[in-house]
This record gives C-alpha cells, sequence and structure tokens, in this order.
C-alpha cells in the first residue's frame, strides 16, 4: 500500500536529510525519493503502509528552497549536490534538534496532569496498552482503568497476560484484556477518557481505529495519545520508526473527520500529546 506525506512536519525533516544524502553523494530527485523509502522500509514490519513516500511535488519545493538558499546546486545529468554552506547547515540543524532525554515521561505526566482536572471517578480506557505503561500510572492516581491490546505484533501477543501478572503481584485497581479497538465489545459512551501511548502509530487501519474511540467515548469525552513526533526531532531520535507516527497536520484533519474538537497539541521534544474531545 502506498501512502505519500506530505506537509510541515514532513518538509521540517526533509530539509535536513536531503542534506545528508546529498552529502554521501549527488543524486537525483527520483533518487532522493527512492532512498528514503528505502531505508523506511523496516517500518513495513510495523504497519504496511508506514514507509516513507515523499511526493513528487514536496521534494520538488524543498530542493527550490534549499537551492535558494545556496545549501545544494543542480550539477550534470539532473543530479544534485551539497555545497560547502550546506554541509554547515546540516550540522548546525543537527546540534539545534537534539532532543532532551525523558520526553516520554514529561508527556506521560502532562496527560495526568490534564486528566486530573476531571474526577477520580472517571474511567478510563488505555488503548494498547503493550504491559501497561499508562495504565499503571493511571490506576496510581487513582483513576479507574481498563487497559486493551489486540497482541497482533509478535512483540506484544504475551503482553497483556504480563500487565495481568504486574497488577496481580502489585494488587493494583486496574484491569486488563486482549481486544481490538475497531471492535470491542463494549456499549457506546462507556469512558470518560480513552488514551493511548505509542501504540496507534502501529495499528492497521488508523481511521477506524478512531472511530472505535469516538463510539466508545462519552458525549463530552477526551482523547489523549502520546507518540513520537513526526519532524526533525523524531528523526533525530527514533530514526525512521517515527514516520509511522501521525503528524501534527494529519491528526487534525482525522480528529475532525470523525467528529472530534477542541484539538490542543503539546510538542514535548521528540514526543507529541495529542488532546481532543468527542463533540
Amino acid at each position: 500500500m502506498r501512502r505519500t506525506r506530505s506537509g510541515p512536519s514532513i518538509r521540517e525533516f526533509l530539509h535536513y536529510y536531503v542534506l545528508v544524502l546529498l552529502a554521501e553523494a549527488s543524486r537525483t530527485q527520483p533518487q532522493l525519493i527512492q532512498e528514503i523509502r528505502r531505508r523506511s522500509q523496516a517500518n513495513r514490519s510495523y504497519r504496511p503502509g508506514g514507509v516513507l513516500w515523499v511526493p513528487t511535488a514536496e521534494m520538488d519545493r524543498v530542493l527550490a528552497q534549499l537551492a535558494d538558499q545556496g545549501l545544494i546546486k543542480l550539477a550534470s545529468r539532473g543530479k544534485w549536490t551539497i555545497t560547502w554552506h550546506g554541509r554547515r547547515a546540516r550540522r548546525r540543524l543537527e546540534r539545534h534538534n537534539q532532543p532532551e532525554a525523558g520526553a516520554k515521561e514529561r508527556a506521560a505526566d502532562k496527560l495526568l496532569a490534564l486528566l486530573e482536572q476531571g474526577t477520580y471517578s472517571s474511567y478510563v480506557l488505555d488503548v494498547g496498552t503493550g504491559q501497561g505503561y499508562l495504565a499503571f500510572k493511571l490506576a496510581r492516581a487513582g483513576f479507574r482503568v481498563l487497559g486493551i491490546d489486540s497482541g497482533s505484533l509478535d512483540y506484544s501477543k504475551d503482553s497483556i497476560a504480563k500487565a495481568q501478572e504486574q497488577a496481580r503481584s502489585e494488587a493494583a485497581e486496574v484491569e486488563f484484556c486482549q481486544a481490538d479497538i475497531r471492535d470491542f465489545d463494549r456499549p457506546d459512551a462507556s469512558f470518560d477518557y480513552i488514551v493511548s501511548s505509542q501504540a496507534i502509530h502501529c495499528m492497521q487501519q488508523q481511521p477506524e481505529c478512531l472511530k472505535g474511540i469516538h463510539r466508545l467515548l462519552r458525549a463530552g469525552g477526551r482523547f489523549f495519545c502520546i507518540d513520537y513526533l513526526v519532524g526533525l526531532k523524531g528523526f533525530l531520535a527514533h530514526g525512521f520508526h517515527c514516520f509511522l507516527a501521525i503528524s501534527r497536520e494529519e491528526w487534525t484533519e482525522m480528529l475532525l473527520e470523525r467528529g472530534f474538537g477542541n484539538i490542543r497539541m503539546y510538542e514535548l521534544d521528540d514526543f507529541l500529546l495529542i488532546e481532543a474531545q468527542k463533540l
């Protein structure tokens, strides 16, 4: 499945990574697009459409901007090459965009602070819970929590069993079960909040997952998602894996299409926290 990616978040990455590729060797525009696709190929093991396809128009736009800045130039046979100024710019971009450690924990703390504006009697669903990273945090804070995971990936097939074992050992007030959010057998509007951390980016048919989340939220309920930041900081921290995640622009479009509003996003270095409300 081929899905092209564009927009400011992708463009931010390309302004850096085109310089990286051209520092290795001169390349034509099609060669740049194909090389990015090839290097992101490992994302297919998580989701078939996970490779990074850059549209021709998007690459042309970035090449023109870099050329206008004197960072690259067109050489013979349609190949682009990096200039001395381009090499300096690449190093500068790397230095200025190095993320700080602990961004995931800061995102989780921010999520918890936003949830605490509600009531501790609220019922929270943790989608793609894995071994319960978020679920346990919320349970310890006093929320009633149910964590679900489909176990569809090799690394997650026994995650629910491990989460249940930890819950028993800690006597934690949290439930876990294996389920897919797209067809989770619970009544509509069952949950006050739905949360997710580093899970939706691996899910098949992401729009259908958001449809399931919307169905299970009560009217006015809120959805929170922690994931990699799509863009340069995300790439410097996580490599091409960050492009499995949904960009800021894509989140806005997808959430609005599925009946969410009051969308807010919080960037925490290489992570993004998304908040949206069911209207």
